[in-house]
C-alpha cells in the first residue's frame, strides 16, 4: 500500500534511467576487460608466430626458451602431466593436494590429451595432458546467464513497478470520484434538511420522521464518499453492534418477503472503523437483496471467533455466473450499478482493516461472503 502511494512517473523514470545506465556501465567495462585478454593472448601468438618465421636465425633452445616463458608460465587453467602408466609428475593451477582425485574431476569433465612421440610410422605414448577451463573462462560461459537473469530482474522489476504505478493512478481517479461527488452533493443535502426544517409542521410527523432519516443517512453517505483515501479510524468497539446496526438499517428498506436470520456468537476485541465497516458490511447486504430481487428469500447474517473476527453473509439469490471477477471495479450486473460497491467493500476491510474479504460459495441456491478481520493487538 505504501509503494502505491509513493510510486510516480518520475520513479519509474529514474529507475529506468538508472537500469539503463547500469548495464551501459557494467557492459562497457566487461566488454573492455575481455579485449584486454584477448589482445594479450593475441599479442602472444603474435610474437611466437614472428619469432617461428624467423626460421634458422633462431635456435630450437631459443624457441623452447621463449615458448616456455610466454605460454607455459602464463597458464592460468588448471592441469595436470601424468606419464604412460597414468602416475601424476607435474601440475599447475591445482588446489588439490591428491593430484590423482584432480586427475579424476579433471577427465569428468574433458577427455585427456594424449602425448605421443613418432619413430616413422609408429609411435609410443609418454603420458597424458589433463586440463580444466580457466576461472576467465568459466566467467565466459556464465556470462550469458547471469545477464539474462539481470536483464529479466530488471524488466520484471520496472513492469511490477508499473503495475503499481497504474494501479496507484486507478486509485486516485476514485479517490478523487468519490471526493467531489460528497462535495457536489453536501450543498443541496444542506438545503434539503433547512426546507425540511420549514415544513416540519406542515406535514405528517411520520413521513417527516422518514425524511429527516433518509436525510441524515445521505449525510453519513457522504461523510463516507469524504473519507476514501484517508486513513482510517480505528478504534476498539463492539463489533456485534456494528453488524446488528447495519443489518436493522438494511432491514427496513428491504420487501416484506425477505426474512433475515442472525446467529451472533461471543467475538475478540477488534479494532475498526465504526463508520467504514458498517458501510462494507451494508454494500454485501445490499448485493444480497438484489440477487434475491422481488422473490421470497432469506438473508443469514453470522458472527464467530476463528484466530479473529469472522462475519458470514449469506444469501438465497440467484448466485454468481461462473467466471466472473466481482472484484473488478465496472463488474455489475444492476442496470444503472457503477460496479464500485464490492470493490470499496474489499479495500475497506483489505486495506483499510488488514482483514479479509473473500467470496465463499456462490450457485442457484444462493451466495455467501466472509469477512475476517484480525483480533486486536494486546
Amino acid at each position: 500500500m505504501f509503494l502505491r502511494h509513493r510510486l510516480s512517473s518520475r520513479a519509474l523514470v529514474v529507475y529506468f534511467l538508472i537500469g539503463i545506465a547500469l548495464i551501459g556501465i557494467v557492459t562497457y567495462v566487461y566488454s573492455n576487460y575481455l579485449i584486454q585478454r584477448i589482445r594479450i593472448e593475441t599479442e602472444t601468438t603474435s610474437m611466437l608466430f614472428a619469432e617461428f618465421a624467423r626460421g634458422p636465425s633462431i635456435d630450437e633452445e631459443r624457441l623452447l626458451e621463449l615458448f616456455y616463458d610466454m605460454v607455459i608460465k602464463r597458464i592460468d587453467f588448471p592441469v595436470i602431466l601424468t606419464d604412460a602408466e597414468g602416475t601424476p609428475y607435474s601440475a599447475r593451477n591445482i588446489k588439490d593436494n591428491d593430484l590423482h582425485k584432480a586427475v579424476e574431476k579433471l577427465d569428468r569433465v574433458h577427455p585427456p590429451i594424449p602425448m605421443m612421440i613418432k619413430h616413422g610410422a609408429d609411435s609410443t605414448l609418454v603420458g597424458h595432458v589433463h586440463w580444466g577451463l580457466s576461472p576467465f573462462t568459466r566467467s565466459l560461459q556464465i556470462l550469458p546467464l547471469v545477464e539474462t537473469v539481470f536483464l529479466i530482474a530488471f524488466l520484471f522489476l520496472g513492469f511490477w513497478g508499473y503495475l503499481i504505478y497504474r494501479k496507484s493512478i486507478e486509485e486516485k481517479i476514485w479517490n478523487s470520484l468519490a471526493k467531489e461527488t460528497a462535495h457536489q452533493l453536501a450543498t443541496p443535502l444542506s438545503s434539503l434538511v433547512g426546507w425540511l426544517e420549514t415544513i416540519k409542521g406542515d406535514i405528517d410527523h411520520e413521513v417527516y420522521q422518514g425524511i429527516q432519516e433518509d436525510a441524515t443517512r445521505m449525510r453519513e453517505v457522504l461523510e463516507k464518499f469524504s473519507r476514501i483515501g484517508l486513513p482510517p479510524r480505528l478504534v476498539q468497539k463492539d463489533l456485534t453492534e456494528t453488524v446488528s446496526r447495519s443489518v436493522n438499517y438494511i432491514r427496513k428498506r428491504a420487501h416484506a418477503r425477505i426474512a433475515f436470520r442472525e446467529d451472533y456468537g461471543p467475538l475478540p476485541a477488534v479494532k475498526f472503523d465504526d463508520v467504514l465497516l458498517g458501510w462494507a458490511i451494508e454494500n454485501i447486504l445490499k448485493n444480497g437483496l438484489d440477487a434475491i430481487a422481488g422473490k421470497p428469500g432469506e438473508i443469514f447474517i453470522r458472527t464467530y471467533a476463528a484466530s479473529g473476527a469472522m462475519i458470514e453473509i449469506r444469501d438465497t439469490g440467484r448466485g454468481i455466473k461462473d467466471g466472473m471477477d466481482i472484484f473488478k471495479p465496472g463488474y455489475t450486473t444492476k442496470k444503472y450499478g457503477w460496479g464500485l460497491g464490492l470493490v470499496l467493500t474489499k479495500r475497506i476491510i483489505e486495506e483499510y482493516h488488514n482483514g479479509r474479504l473473500s467470496l465463499k460459495e456462490t450457485g442457484p441456491k444462493g451466495t455467501c461472503f466472509e469477512i475476517y478481520l484480525p483480533g486486536a493487538m494486546t
